[in-house]
């Protein structure tokens, strides 16, 4: 089973994802994009938020689900004293290492059953490292499990690139009148943040099949069910925090943007890992749609059993989909579904 997310974002005056500070000024994350014109196609620089801001939101989410969800069955999370932090080093070497996974580095087995049974422990560990892959750097023993959830970066759409800007805003810091006196200090502060507006489009993406279940070596159940659905239900609930919530992003206490999510589209594939089209361009509620029947129809001629579930959120009602009125009310399809094929 694999999840699909494509939502177009309205986000005014947002400070989501910096990448510098020149001087006194924090840049905002810029990121070139090739669009497609009336002659052929140019090269423009846009406005941006990266995967892994996407990605960090998404891990603090699961943390905070994880144990809402396992509390109300007085069972402990699993997460390591970092994930609690919100430090997602996740087993990067020896210093982040649990005892139990230090003597299965420490052992003297063979290295594809050492690096198995470290995936495998560090799986049952930590719902972060399942989810959210990990990647043990240390050359004796290089460990990588990949990431449950795939997410690009956040761009402008293809139809709203003239209704796009960056703009570096004026701020002052004051210090008290006093310190001022005799010239030693100044009494203000001067700086700027760029800020951005646009149309942004965004595509995410959740391997159900792949939670709690070893990858790198080989194939094998690391949970049993009911502590799958646990993280699945964790995992879906920190999918939606994203959109429904306190969202993502940084800045958020001083330049929280006037958002909301203008339309979206999610598939739940078996078999197949569809994903929908992505939201930059205009008609992506109607393409997805049109590409997960196809799909099923040459699956099924391959002699393949395949089924995509489509849910829209759209202005537009779409045929062959299930059309629902609010972005809640589209996670709350979503996780009827997925929880319904899972049992």
């Amino acid at each position: 089973m694999f999840v699909s997310i494509g939502l177009r974002i309205l986000a005014n005056v947002e400070a989501f994802n910096a990448v510098e500070t020149v001087g006194n000024v924090t840049k905002h994350r810029r990121a070139p994009m090739v669009v497609p014109t009336k002659t052929g196609y140019k090269l423009i620089y846009v406005p941006a938020v990266s995967g892994e801001a996407i990605a960090n939101a998404f891990q603090r989410n699961l943390v905070l689900a994880s144990k809402q969800i396992y509390s109300r069955e007085g069972i402990k999370p699993p997460l390591t004293v970092w994930d609690e932090r919100f430090e997602f080093v996740k087993f990067m070497d020896r210093a982040h290492l649990t005892s139990e996974l230090r003597k299965i580095v420490e052992s003297k087995a063979d290295v594809a059953t050492k690096k198995h049974e470290f995936e495998k422990v560090a799986i049952k560990t930590s719902v972060v490292a399942d989810v959210g892959g990990f990647l043990y750097a240390e050359e004796d023993l290089p460990v990588k499990r990949t990431s449950r959830i795939q997410t690009g970066y956040m761009l402008p759409t293809y139809d709203s690139l003239e209704s796009v800007a960056i703009e570096a805003q004026f701020h002052a810091r004051h210090v008290p009148a006093e310190a001022g006196a005799g010239g030693e200090r100044a009494a203000q502060m001067i700086y700027y943040v760029e800020v951005a507006s646009a149309l942004y489009g965004m595509t995410i993406n959740l391997d159900i099949d792949g939670i709690g279940k070893t990858s790198l070596v080989k194939i094998e159940d690391a949970v049993d069910k009911d502590e799958k659905v646990r993280r699945v239900k964790a995992s879906l609930s920190a999918l939606a925090g994203l959109f429904i919530t306190s969202g993502f992003g940084a800045k958020l206490s001083r330049f929280a943007p006037v958002k909301s999510i203008e339309s979206a589209v999610a598939t739940v594939s078996d078999n197949i890992a569809f994903t929908v089209t992505p939201p930059q361009i205009p008609t992506y509620i109607e393409d997805t749609v049109r590409r997960a029947n196809e799909a099923v129809n040459t699956l099924k001629n391959l002699g393949i059993d395949t089924a995509i579930n489509v849910i829209t959120y759209s202005r537009t009602k779409i045929e062959k989909a299930k059309n629902v009125a609010t972005i809640e009310e589209l996670f709350k399809e979503l996780t009827d579904i997925v929880l319904r094929k899972l049992k």
